[in-house]
């Protein structure tokens, strides 16, 4: 089976949290390099950690601005939404532009293909991004955002084409369609000169918040320009255990259990680890139970919030899947 290129672009404050964890991947995904992506101070550190937590591996780093350039991103996105309320609006400058960046990357690539994975995520059991005649996976979750389909409808003129989602913490990415995706962007008649600028402005001025999704674009595009390039894999994933158990804490034999039923897990910043979910989770009645029947249990007592049809109510009064 092939090795990929793994791609994490990243700020400092978020590699410090994960960056004890980060060498699961190679021990459960088919990587060669693991390549960082982010400003100068995350390179820095990146020299003083490889001694310790990357020792024996094959990890480096790239500075953001070699693929693009922070301050004319920045530039180009604040001139965008220029007829914004600002004072209604959070701008959200890192959060488009490491998408940008991990589309970006197929400049620069090695090979025919590259991995992007979440910095907050970590797999739990082995994963193959391919099947035994080397045809790469798309694996699916359950998530829907329809501003991502307004979107993609501005530019390619379609919408939603498969029933699961694109988004699932991970996209193995073909460099020759990615180039090719970028090109038909850039050839659009939307206000605009580079990729990133057109769709920008092809996103509807009321959903710049959140109006953009690269690895729905990406898998609607090629679904429709390479039908059966890829092959669909459902993705398992638990997506809220910092709820339960901190990134620092996590240990083998959490690893061992969560990789039961799950491929990966994910440690938002944004939730607070609780002492009493923790003492839940590592409950020998809750271990017996396995892990995908515990969440499935905690979820539907309630005791991560509201729970409907798969979904979490969030603060904003929104539904989120799980």
């Amino acid at each position: 089976m092939d090795k990929f290129q793994c791609i994490i672009p990243v700020i400092l404050e978020d590699y410090g949290r994960m960056k004890d964890k980060y060498s699961l991947l190679f021990r459960f995904l088919p990587i060669k390099e693991l390549i960082f992506i982010g400003p100068e101070s995350l390179g820095i550190q990146i020299e003083k950690d490889r001694n310790t937590c990357f020792k024996g591996l094959n990890v480096s780093y790239i500075n953001e601005n070699t693929i693009i350039s922070y301050e004319v991103f920045k530039n180009a996105y604040f001139s965008i939404i220029k007829s914004i309320n600002k004072k209604m609006y959070v701008p959200r400058v890192g959060w488009f532009l490491q998408q940008f960046i991990k589309m970006a990357f197929c400049n620069i690539c090695k090979d025919e293909y590259y991995l992007s994975w979440d910095a907050d995520t970590i797999p739990v059991r082995h994963v193959e991004l391919q099947d035994t005649n080397g045809i790469p996976y798309f694996d699916i979750k359950e998530e829907y955002t329809e501003n991502y389909f307004k979107t993609i409808r501005n530019l390619f003129g379609v919408g939603k084409v498969i029933k699961g989602s694109f988004i699932s913490e991970h996209m193995l990415f073909r460099k020759s369609y990615m180039l090719e995706m970028i090109k038909s962007i850039e050839e659009l008649s939307i206000e605009g000169s580079v990729f990133y600028e057109k769709i920008l402005n092809a996103i509807d001025r009321d959903n710049l918040f959140a109006g953009f999704s690269e690895f729905e674009t990406y898998g609607t595009w090629t679904a429709i320009n390479h039908t059966n390039a890829y092959k669909i894999r459902k993705w398992k994933s638990f997506r809220n255990l910092n709820y339960f158990i901190s990134v620092k804490d996590i240990n083998e034999e959490d690893i061992e259990w969560f990789g039961l039923d799950f491929d990966a897990v994910s440690f938002e910043k944004t939730q607070c680890t609780a002492s009493v979910l923790t003492g839940l989770i590592r409950d020998p009645v809750s271990r017996g139970l396995g892990p995908e029947l515990f969440y499935k249990t905690v979820l539907e007592q309630g005791l991560l919030g509201e729970y409907k049809d798969g979904s979490i109510l969030s603060e904003n009064g929104r539904y989120y899947p799980i």
